[in-house]
């Protein structure tokens, strides 16, 4: 198959790995580092990302045109009653759009409309002065690949992010899994003179998330067939997301705690906060009262610390010597 015709199948699986949410199943064996006999286990906070994607398909209609506008607005508040949320919370939280809504940020970032950020667009207003994390993500559709979304943010003035967010794991589809080419730097496919090279992967998905990993800490993936393998010479490093819930932060806390986890191991969490979710009607309050406070709560109590994707692994690299460990069930 064309390199091209396989990323375009690719993409298509991976869209709906995304929007899924059906419980995940475990993909092997556990892995449970434990500490040695009389160890003093000294429980530490779980690495958790609270992020959301925002897909090619999104804002609705096309660029130009006064539906995608009107989309786009509403959109563009929900971000931002999100950011205020978290920053309101003293919780990290991480934006990954897609192609379609920066092309949209270009045409309708207006004076007018930035009239509300300072003068300055969304997205620089998001990063700047709420906080939020900004990396690429990409479903590698309409012409567009991860370096043409990464060239985008850097074009809205948030580019440098190395986080490659979201990508295709599964077994079962071996030829879709690609993240590897990115040991490399990669050409952009819409804008060939720019390159970009993500070493940071996240959110692997698998369609409909039938059949995601339930995998907790960070790895360098030895290879496509030896996935969840660490190699010290790799150049990759990945985030597992364990079950993508708020109770799995406390599940994972209580494995330092009864000693079936060395402390010395970092353990992580993931969850997809989603745009419906956001932009739904009392949705912001809803987000606020199931994942947002709670997360919260969790850090305040030391069992969290809501983060981003890139402090995670600059913490695991500082505080834990990049010392792969992971556990899985």
């Amino acid at each position: 198959m064309p390199v091209f015709a396989a990323l375009v199948v690719a993409a298509a699986i991976a869209q709906a790995a995304c929007g899924g949410s059906s419980s995940p199943t475990s993909p092997g064996s556990t892995s449970t580092p434990t500490p040695s006999g009389g160890t003093t286990v000294t429980p530490q906070p779980i690495q958790v990302v609270l992020f959301t994607h925002i897909e090619d398909n999104t804002p609705t209609g096309t660029i130009p045109s006064g539906a995608n506008r009107t989309a786009y607005l509403r959109l563009r508040e929900a971000l931002i009653d999100m950011a205020e949320l978290a920053r309101s919370r003293s919780v990290k939280w991480s934006l990954q759009p897609d192609w379609k809504f920066l092309l949209a940020a270009e045409e309708y970032e207006s004076a007018a409309v930035m009239s509300d950020t300072g003068g300055v667009n969304v997205l620089r207003y998001l990063r700047d002065h709420l906080g939020v994390a900004i990396d690429p993500h990409s479903h590698e559709n309409g012409g567009y690949n991860y370096t043409d979304v990464a060239y985008l943010l850097d074009r809205l003035g948030v580019g440098g992010s190395t986080v490659i967010g979201g990508h295709i794991w599964d077994p079962s589809l071996p030829q879709f899994q690609e993240w590897d080419r990115f040991r490399s730097a990669v050409s952009g496919q819409r804008y060939p003179a720019y390159s970009w090279r993500g070493d940071i992967l996240m959110g692997a998905g698998t369609p409909n998330h039938t059949n995601d990993p339930i995998i907790s800490g960070v790895w360098r993936p030895a290879s496509r067939g030896d996935f969840f393998t660490d190699s010290t010479s790799g150049n990759i490093a990945s985030v597992g997301a364990y079950k993508s819930d708020v109770d799995g932060i406390s599940t994972l806390y209580a494995l330092y705690a009864t000693g079936t986890v060395a402390s010395t191991c970092m353990l992580t969490s993931s969850y997809h906060i989603t745009p419906s979710s956001l932009t739904a009607s009392g949705g912001i309050a809803a987000v606020d009262r199931d994942v947002v406070s709670p997360v919260a709560a969790l850090q305040a109590a030391g069992k969290a610390s809501a983060t981003d994707f890139t402090t995670l692994v600059s913490t695991w690299r500082s505080r834990y010597g990049a010392s792969s460990c992971t556990y899985r069930n």
